[in-house]
């Protein structure tokens, strides 16, 4: 996955580490980050999974001894493990958290025949109304994600948007990112997306329609239109889950199937300062 490249950790978490075994033959990258003098683990924003990735097969015993090993110095852990990662712990319970993927291996009719009939009936919408798609600028997309979404968007601030334009830039300087616009037959912007592709995978990372978008369809013509792209390559569509029925719906509408990836909380800080949220 992209998440644990260091060049996409430098720019969600600067100043990142790393538990490492052997000659990294496994990595678990650690993000933190210090508040009142107290470190604790985090998970960055744009950065969905993280935990161990490894050359070889990652076991249970592999995932608990990675864990077990993250340094008592961090206070308070709340971190997301990769799909890659279960383990079972009553000392490191793990909550499960959804993910939509599709594969794109088969062509597209046959992947087009799992669409849900509210996929369909929009993507007759969307048709009826003659919208088309170009290539935008990823700074256009951030601009139209802050306009219609931001507001609602939990814990999100100015400098997130910050370290996402620099990420965004470096995606797209290693050729690692892709951005897609939706347009009405006026020009207006309806719906848009960033997309990063690493090694047969396409993930999901930021956009949204407007008002105007959704009663068009705007957002199930954009991704139609990526499937297509795609369709009968080595490759799996990684749309980022959500816990939120309404997107979840959205994403299955495609055929999408879930995988499970894994909350670790640990608090180890003192009772007192338990009182505290951090």
């Amino acid at each position: 996955m992209v998440y644990g490249y260091s060049w996409y950790l430098n720019q969600v978490s600067p100043g990142w580490d790393a538990l490492v075994l052997d000659d990294y033959q496994a990595v678990m990258p650690l993000t933190w980050h210090r508040k009142y003098f107290v470190r604790y683990l985090f998970q960055p924003f744009f950065t969905q999974q993280l935990g161990i990735f490894a050359k070889a097969e990652i076991t249970q015993d592999l995932v608990k001894e990675f864990v077990t090993a993250i340094p008592k110095s961090f206070k308070f852990i709340e971190i997301h493990l990769n799909e890659k990662n279960f383990f079972l712990s009553e000392k490191y319970p793990l909550l499960k958290r959804k993910n939509y993927v599709l594969n794109l291996s088969k062509p597209y009719e046959k992947i087009a025949k799992d669409y849900s009939s509210q996929a369909i009936r929009n993507l007759k919408k969307a048709k009826k109304h003659e919208i088309e798609i170009k290539t935008i600028g990823f700074a256009e997309v951030v601009t139209f994600y802050k306009l219609h979404k931001g507001a609602v968007t939990k814990g999100l601030k100015q400098v997130h948007y910050q370290n996402l334009a620099k990420l965004l830039e470096v995606a797209n300087q290693r050729g690692k990112l892709f951005s897609k616009g939706v347009y009405s037959r006026s020009g207006e912007l309806l719906a848009c997306g960033c997309f990063l592709v690493q090694k047969g995978r396409i993930i999901f990372l930021l956009g949204n329609a407007s008002i105007s978008g959704r009663e068009n369809g705007a957002m199930h013509y954009l991704m139609d239109n990526l499937i297509f792209q795609f369709a009968n390559h080595k490759m799996v569509f990684d749309f980022e889950g959500s816990e939120i029925p309404g997107i979840a719906r959205f994403y299955k509408s495609f055929g999408a199937i879930k995988v499970h990836y894994y909350r670790l909380k640990k608090n180890r800080l003192p009772w007192i300062m338990r009182l505290f949220k951090y």
